[in-house]
């Protein structure tokens, strides 16, 4: 999951607090872990994992539109 990562970099970035980083971290994985169902399909686990992989990348849209220069490329 790429988008969380992106997360936890820009929050670590601002806060320079790797217990931050890894707070998110586990929200992140245990959020998926209670909030998934117990006994689901391959598809509907699928499924599952796009909307959240979809509600982080839209996370990642909201951080950038707040601070712009924040996510940006750099050349090397």
């Amino acid at each position: 999951m790429a988008a969380i990562r992106v997360v936890i970099a820009w929050f670590y970035e601002r806060t320079q607090s790797v217990a931050l980083a890894q707070l998110i971290h586990i929200s992140s994985t245990g959020s998926l872990v209670v909030f998934s169902p117990p006994a689901v399909s391959p598809l509907q686990e699928a499924v599952w994992y796009a909307l959240y992989a979809a509600a982080l990348w839209f996370l990642v849209l909201l951080l950038a539109r707040i601070s712009p220069r924040a996510i940006q490329l750099t050349e090397y």
